[in-house]
């Protein structure tokens, strides 16, 4: 997880700092094209932004059980196996419901 984060870290920092940097260098210093160092720029801002909010989200998400009980990991367990014995019943309820709607296409017809 802290590796995860740490290479997040360090790729948004060379995308949002670094790469206008350097577009900046070398707009200064080699005569680089004033209007593509600014979409550069943008684009780089942009992309390192996304790639923070995503990075956040997902290391928000993640949960540890390192030191967590037994009995804490055991409801857990029994919550996310809830969770998908009721995620299958809603996908059968989806294909039943897809069934009616082509019967129901089928007789408007």
């Amino acid at each position: 997880m802290a590796k995860t984060s740490i290479l997040a870290g360090l790729s948004v920092i060379l995308l949002g700092f670094c790469v206008p940097a350097l577009s900046i260098y070398a707009t200064i210093q080699y005569g680089f094209n004033y209007i593509a160092t600014a979409l550069i720029c943008l684009l780089a801002l942009i992309v390192a932004g996304v790639l923070a909010a995503t990075g956040l989200a997902l290391s928000s998400e993640e949960i540890h059980f390192e030191g967590a009980k037994p009995a804490e990991e055991e409801k857990v367990n029994l919550l996310r196996a809830h969770q998908r014995a009721t995620l299958e019943e809603m996908d059968e309820m989806v294909g039943i419901l897809e069934e009616i709607r082509d019967i129901l296409k089928a007789a408007h017809e």
